[in-house]
């Protein structure tokens, strides 16, 4: 259990050290071999980078679970309903482009534009219900997170204690006492202004 754990710390800090060395690396090496030599281990070292804290990432959707190159590929690919909304939606366009610019007549452009866009909604309904499962899984995640949340609130919100209360009863009568003696206040302090009438 003691060398996750060094690796996790090793890794969290390399994430700060990793810049620092490239940099110093490129100094060092541009000293030596010049500012294009020096370009190239800078740029090597940012992609280098890029290319960890992307697969850094995917690793923390999955959690624990190793993940193979494969699957860290189909993570990022569209379905096949996808592509084909994008290529029927890339058609309407160019259909909408052929009306204006007069290539093709009004008819003509009604009858491809409403198979198209009957083609679309086949296409987003089949989209919608690829995604059906996963929506309600993200909803029931959601959901039992948010009773956690409310439920650690109700837990973290203690009641008040007896002397707390008889605290907030005796501000209250303080307060009601000063309202009473502003109230009872004679008429002789009232400044000479307010008795003249207008």
């Amino acid at each position: 259990m003691a060398l996750p754990r060094q690796l996790q710390t090793l890794s969290e800090n390399a994430r700060w050290l990793y810049p620092l060395v490239v940099l110093l690396l490129a100094a060092v090496l541009g000293h030596f071999l010049g500012l294009g030599f020096s370009l190239l281990v800078v740029a090597g070292g940012t992609l280098i980078g890029s290319i960890w804290l992307i697969w850094a990432s995917l690793q923390g959707i999955g959690g624990d679970v190793p993940i193979t190159l494969e699957e860290a590929l189909s993570l990022g690919a569209p379905s096949a309903e996808e592509e084909q909304k994008r290529a029927v939606l890339r058609a309407l366009k160019d259909l909408e482009y052929e009306r204006a610019v007069g290539k093709i007549s009004d008819a003509d452009y009604e009858s491809l534009a409403q198979h198209y866009r009957t083609e679309a909604k086949r296409l987003l309904r089949a989209v919608d219900a690829d995604l059906g499962p996963e929506r309600e899984r993200a909803e029931q995640i959601l959901a039992e997170r948010l009773a956690q949340a409310s439920q650690a609130a109700a837990e973290a919100k203690p009641a008040r204690s007896s002397k707390q209360r008889e605290k907030a009863a005796a501000a209250d009568q303080d307060g009601a006492d000063d309202v009473e003696s502003l109230a009872a206040e004679p008429a002789a302090t009232k400044s000479p202004s307010s008795d003249a009438a207008p």
